[in-house]
């Protein structure tokens, strides 16, 4: 069983941190959009990148975590 500390580069962590951070990206341009509150073809885009990122920063995030979690058994 390998622990995080013989682990040779940390790629797990930095995914795990990038899922992090598309999450709270996805939900900036949420709440963007919320407080502009008009509805024309920029809100329709912006509403599915912060879709697109919340969805792709999750996955990533939770596959991250996971692996982590085989790491430090």
């Amino acid at each position: 069983m390998k622990k995080i500390d013989n682990c040779e580069n940390s790629t797990v962590l930095v995914l795990l941190l990038a899922g992090i951070l598309l999450v709270m990206g996805g939900y900036r341009i949420f709440s963007y959009l919320c407080d502009r509150g008009a509805v024309d073809t920029a809100t329709y885009l912006l509403g599915a990148a912060a879709l697109v990122l919340a969805i792709f920063g999750l996955l990533l995030a939770s596959r991250s975590f996971r692996r982590l979690k085989e790491l430090h058994l």
